[in-house]
Formats: structure tokens, C-alpha cells, sequence
């Protein structure tokens, strides 16, 4: 059994109506559908219903709402560049993920508006050719796999290995990963497209256009783009076709493995595994290394942030600390910012600012949905059956309301608990404990909400588009919040 990457698949709602895979009965004119992917028009399209609204901004500076006052022009540009090949992406914005103490943080680029657009679009394209290396599903998905599949398995024949790519995007070879795409995609204008977009450097903020290329690298494929992860999966394809054949159960997740089977099996799998990432440039740590391990069942193993100690699934201590870290983060802001914010908000009131600080620490307790996608602590970690953790968290959260005397040195009355989360998370979702941002669908949705978290005041008289753009960019740094407390950062 394979599984592959972990981003989700960008919807493909203004495909044309091209077959989405080979086959000998009716080949695909792959010319044709990058053509209708990149028309004007549908660059257009696209740009108005995904990123119009969007608050992020690449090296040109520019927003959605921004770019929106030339975008017909700069996309009917960009169309005609892309059509023939020629489309040049500006340099990414560099941004630094950290990872934690003693790890070199992750190196994410940032696009301008117009390259979101033309990436969304090749993301598309790439999808319709390679249906089968869209992500699925995420890591917790795999790990309720995982974890009915080892109900059945003896504790001590059976024996795991878990390890990982080092720096896996990082490594990739360009030439290689341009000549697997070359196999099955027809189009010229597509194989340069994806060229220029993996050539393309990735930049600090405020470089300097002549030190650019300074900055260019010549392996590996820039990660936070909307193409990064089916290009990965595509480069490992062969890999993870082979590897389940090989009488182990196989998972990979991005540049996380996890083997099992019995011992000669699983040792020969990794030694294969091994072998064939050094073909393509790519390594694991050795087995003993703390990063990667061999041992049997009945032993401790982590996977994608979460513990097994078999049959008790939980979640590593690092990862735990780091949420409470970022609940006791919000006490902190509450504290520090409460007069500042009273003194700039003249509508707001301290008791207005108690219900605010409530409402928001409890939707970062129970998760949120957005677009059908769960996000938040629990919502990433809802495979675990260590519930004990729940209740210590939820006291350790409790116990933070000891140094506010703003509520009396104790928690609310209402302050949400994430043992009850765990389960309408799982099991309800729409019942309302959790927020289900899909339900506010017009203004007067959009504009109760923001008036309830104090983001509009009495006086303001906002329009549609007003309303829209401010709940818009409400929404992206709450969700941004909670994906920060998720397993992205489990590594």
C-alpha cells in the first residue's frame, strides 16, 4: 500500500472536458488542454474566484485587491507568454519556516498574485496528467490506516522501520524530474512552463533585482508552490510503485516512511528504498541515527507527530508543548495588548474584550472548517486514543486563567474543552461546538461575525465588497493559526 503527499488537491473546476489520464482508446491532446487552461479568459476566471481576495503578497507587493486594478491586462499578457512559452515567473519571496531548536527552518516561496494564478493553472494541468499522484488524503488519514492494520499484527514479529528524506525538496534534480514529466507530457509549453517555475529563486525580502541570481539553485524544487508537491510525488512515483511489492506494507507521506513486515523483509525494503533515492540524488538517515528506526512492534515509534506505543496511540511531547505554547501565546497577547487595543478601538469596551479573547481561544481549542478542510490541533491529531492527554491538556489550559485576574483567576464558564472537541470533531462536525465557516455565505453573515470578534465598529459603514474583503482576511488569520498548531510542524 502507498500514500503520497500531503497538500490537497486544487479543485479542477475549470477543466475542459479533456479525459484526465492515457489511454490507447482515446488519446489526449495535452497541447489542447494547456491551451484551455491558460486562455485569457480563464486566467481570469480563475484569478477573480481564488485569489481576489487574497492578503498575501510575493516581491511586487501586491495583493489580490491590488493587482485586481491591472489584472485583465497583466493576465491576457501573461496568457499569451505562457502559450508560447516564454512566461517568466518574478522571484519568490522568501519566507522561513521554522522547525524547532537545532533545525534548519523550512524555506518557503511566496509567488506575486499574477505567478499564484499561472501556478494554480499548471497544478491543473499537471492533476489531469497524473491523476494518480494528486493527494488523497492527510497524514491523520494514514494513521487511522495504519492503525487498524496493526490491530491484527503480532507485537513482536512484527517489525517497524520508521525514517526520512533528508532535505527531500531540497534534493530533487531538476534534470531528471524534467525528463519523468517529458515521458508523458506532450506539451513543450508545459515542460517549460514547469522549467522556469523550478529555475526560478527564491528571494529575502527587499533584494536587490541585480542579486537575483545569487540566489539561484541548481537542484531542487521550491517548495510552498502550488505545483511542489505533484512534482514530488511524480519524481518518487517509481519509487513508491515498487516498494509494496516487496512484502512490506508501505506509507510514505512527503518525505516521512513507514515500513512494516516481518524483519528480513522490512531490512531488504530499506536497503532497497535506500539504494533508490541515491539514483535520484535523494538519502535516508541510517538506521540507528535517531531518525531512522528498526525495531519490533511491541517498542515505541513516532510517525507524523503522533506516538505509538502499541496499542496506545498519542502525540509526541515536542508537539504537545508547542500547542500549549501557542494557547499560552494568546494569554500573553490578552495581557500585554488589552489597553493598547482599548485605547485604539474606542467602540470596544473590557468586557467586550473578554468575550473577543474567549470566542477566539475556544475556536483555537476546537478546530475550525473551512471549505470542507478541518483545521486546528485536534482536528490534525483525532486519530490518537490517548483521551488521558485531552484531560491534561484541557486542565493546562484551565490553569492558565490563574494569572488573569481579569477573570477572577479562574476559567469561564464557557471556555471549550478539547476532550469534547476530540469527538464533535470526529464524529459531528456540523453540530455546531465546532465553527463551520462553509455556513456563513452573505454579508450579513460575514458582517455579524466580525461585529461579534469586535473587527468592525458601530460607526463604520462598510460595503459588500468591504464586508467581504475584511471577513476574507479575518478568516485566512485565524485559519493561518490553527495551521500553524497542526502536524506541519511536527518535523
Amino acid at each position: 500500500m502507498t500514500h503520497l503527499l500531503k497538500a490537497e488537491p486544487s479543485p479542477l473546476s475549470v477543466l475542459p472536458a479533456f479525459p484526465a489520464a492515457p489511454s490507447s482508446a482515446v488519446p489526449v491532446d495535452y497541447a489542447a488542454l494547456f491551451d484551455a487552461l491558460f486562455a485569457p479568459t480563464t486566467l481570469e476566471v480563475v484569478f477573480r474566484e481564488e485569489f481576489e481576495s487574497t492578503t498575501g503578497k510575493g516581491v511586487d507587493r501586491l495583493n489580490g485587491f491590488q493587482f485586481a486594478r491591472n489584472a485583465k491586462g497583466q493576465l491576457a499578457t501573461a496568457s499569451a507568454k505562457c502559450l508560447t512559452g516564454q512566461y517568466r515567473f518574478s522571484p519568490f519571496l522568501e519566507v522561513l519556516k521554522t522547525k524547532g531548536r537545532d533545525k534548519y527552518p523550512r524555506l518557503i516561496g511566496i509567488p506575486t498574485v499574477r505567478d499564484r494564478v499561472v501556478l494554480h493553472q499548471l497544478n491543473k494541468f499537471l492533476a489531469a496528467v497524473y491523476p494518480e499522484r494528486v493527494p488523497k488524503n492527510v497524514a491523520s488519514t494514514y494513521v487511522r490506516e495504519i492503525s487498524i492494520d496493526l490491530k491484527g499484527k503480532s507485537p513482536t514479529d512484527t517489525w517497524i522501520c520508521s525514517t526520512d528524506i533528508k532535505t527531500f525538496y531540497d534534493s530533487i534534480q531538476r534534470d531528471r524530474l524534467v525528463k519523468v514529466l517529458s515521458k508523458r507530457v506532450k506539451s513543450q509549453s508545459a515542460l517549460r512552463l514547469v522549467g522556469h517555475a523550478l529555475a526560478t529563486p527564491t528571494v529575502p525580502k527587499n533584494t536587490r533585482k541585480a542579486r537575483h541570481k545569487d540566489f539561484r539553485t541548481e537542484v531542487g524544487v521550491p517548495q510552498g508552490l502550488a505545483i511542489s508537491n505533484i512534482l514530488a510525488s511524480i519524481y518518487m512515483q517509481e519509487v513508491d510503485d515498487v516498494m509494496p511489492t516487496m512484502g512490506i506494507t508501505y506509507y510514505r507521506y512527503v518525505d516521512d516512511v513507514l515500513m512494516y513486515g516481518d524483519h528480513d523483509a522490512v531490512q531488504n525494503a530499506f536497503d532497497s528504498l535506500r539504494a533508490r533515492l541515491k539514483r535520484r540524488g535523494l538519502s535516508l538517515h541510517p538506521i540507528g541515527s535517531g531518525k531512522s528506526h528498526l525495531q519490533q512492534l511491541s517498542k515505541p515509534f513516532g510517525y507524523l507527530g503522533y506516538t505509538f506505543q502499541w496499542p496506545l496511540i498519542s502525540v509526541r511531547d515536542s508537539t504537545t508543548e508547542r500547542f500549549l505554547q501557542s494557547i499560552a501565546a494568546k494569554f500573553s497577547d490578552y495581557t500585554h495588548n488589552k489597553t493598547r487595543r482599548l485605547e485604539r478601538f474606542k467602540y470596544l469596551t473590557p468586557e467586550r474584550l473578554k468575550e473577543i479573547f474567549v470566542l477566539e481561544l475556544n475556536e483555537r481549542i476546537t478546530g475550525a472548517i473551512s471549505h470542507k478542510k478541518r483545521y486546528g490541533w485536534i482536528a490534525y491529531f483525532n486519530q490518537i486514543s490517548d483521551l488521558k492527554l485531552l484531560h491534561r491538556l484541557d486542565k493546562a489550559i484551565e490553569g492558565m486563567f490563574k494569572r488573569l485576574p481579569d477573570f477572577g483567576c479562574k476559567p469561564p464558564a464557557d471556555l471549550k474543552k478539547l476532550r469534547r472537541a476530540y469527538f464533535e470533531m470526529k464524529f459531528n462536525p456540523q453540530g455546531g461546538y465546532v465553527r463551520d465557516y462553509d455556513k456563513i455565505t452573505t454579508r450579513v453573515e460575514m458582517l455579524a461575525l466580525l461585529t461579534e470578534r469586535g473587527r468592525v465598529g458601530p460607526e463604520e459603514a462598510l460595503t459588500d465588497e468591504q464586508i467581504k474583503d475584511r471577513y476574507e482576511k479575518y478568516l485566512q488569520h485565524i485559519l493561518a493559526a490553527m495551521h500553524k498548531d497542526e502536524g506541519v510542524l511536527y518535523g
